[in-house]
């Protein structure tokens, strides 16, 4: 596996400069004409996204199914991490370790916080049942913010559009279609995905970070040019 590249700080910065505040002024001002909007003119991709998230869950809940006490993919990713790392001595190794703990930590974090935030979904705007921000609710149609789906997908792909830039644009391709999809399918605001977004650039880069560590990468790691 050819040597691969990691976010630069300059790159993490960047992007977080532009999701963050993103994030902050949609919640208050844009959310909710967005999600109307979307609700009443893209009807007619519903099935297409209905039916792209079905076959995209199947598969990685077929991931998640537990080998040796742990998730299928966990365990593929840490023994790819292991063997490219001390018996291979590859410098690919460590986007094996990258890929596990982002996808990880991203997931984790999503469901932490959508338990805590407790944000309405945009059906429950559509049906009447609230007219502020969404926020604090203990009810069935709570845990909007943010878009577990969409932590999953870029967790998965982001670190490889990462570490393999020619292939940047078709490895995001399912990953944003994903996002677009919890919009159009009435699951989320546009501010939970591209929060979740940001989760899964916050662990590419932590964990990037950690891989540099000669002890954990190898020698031959290599940030990406920023």
């Amino acid at each position: 596996m050819p040597n691969p590249q990691f976010l630069t700080l300059r790159q993490f910065l960047l992007l977080t400069s532009l999701l963050l505040p993103a994030c902050a002024l949609l919640i208050p001002f844009f959310d909710q004409p967005l999600a109307w909007w979307v609700h009443r003119h893209a009807a007619a991709a519903r099935p297409f996204f209905a039916t792209l998230t079905s076959t995209a869950d199947a598969l990685h809940h077929a991931s998640m199914v537990h080998g040796a006490g742990i998730p299928l993919i966990f365990l593929l990713l840490g023994l790819g991490y292991v063997g490219c790392r001390w018996a291979l001595r590859s410098p690919g190794a460590g986007l094996f370790l990258v890929l596990l703990l982002t996808h990880e930590l991203s997931m984790v974090a999503a469901k932490v916080l959508k338990g805590v935030l407790l944000r309405l979904r945009p059906a429950a705007l559509f049906a009447g049942s609230y007219s502020d921000l969404g926020f604090g609710y203990h009810a069935p149609d709570t845990g909007s913010f943010p878009s577990t789906h969409t932590a999953v997908y870029f967790s998965l792909l982001l670190p490889l559009a990462v570490a393999l830039p020619r292939w940047r644009l078709p490895l995001l391709a399912l990953p944003v279609l994903i996002g677009v999809g919890r919009l159009v399918l009435d699951m989320h605001y546009l501010s939970d995905v591209l929060f979740s977004v940001w989760l899964t650039v916050l662990f590419t880069f932590l964990s990037g970070q950690l891989v540099q560590v000669r002890a954990v990468g190898g020698p031959q790691l290599v940030l990406a040019r920023s």
